[in-house]
């Protein structure tokens, strides 16, 4: 596992809550009844996350609208962009 995949899976394992892990290491390989098992729990309509995983989406669907908080942030940091480019010439 590369050291972004590593960092990824942390956030989506222990602190999101929205992803099983079925394995740790650059080189290690699933268990495939460990794999099976994390499959099974991960499309099961009971699985805990499924929740967390729903309000998530909204909220990033909420975000990405216009006048949504990523759409503000963006246009914040093209303005700032453009008053610093100005600034230096």
């Amino acid at each position: 596992m590369a050291a972004d995949q590593f960092l990824n899976s942390i956030l989506l394992v222990n602190e999101l809550k929205v992803a099983v892990k079925v394995c740790e290491g650059a080189e290690s390989v699933p268990d495939s009844t460990e794999l099976a098992r994390a499959v099974t729990l991960s499309v099961s309509e009971n699985w805990a996350a499924r929740e967390r995983v729903t309000e998530l989406r909204k909220a990033a669907l909420e975000a990405i609208k216009p006048g949504g908080s990523s759409a503000k942030n963006l246009d914040a940091l093209v303005k700032y962009l453009s008053e610093f480019n100005l600034q230096e010439k």
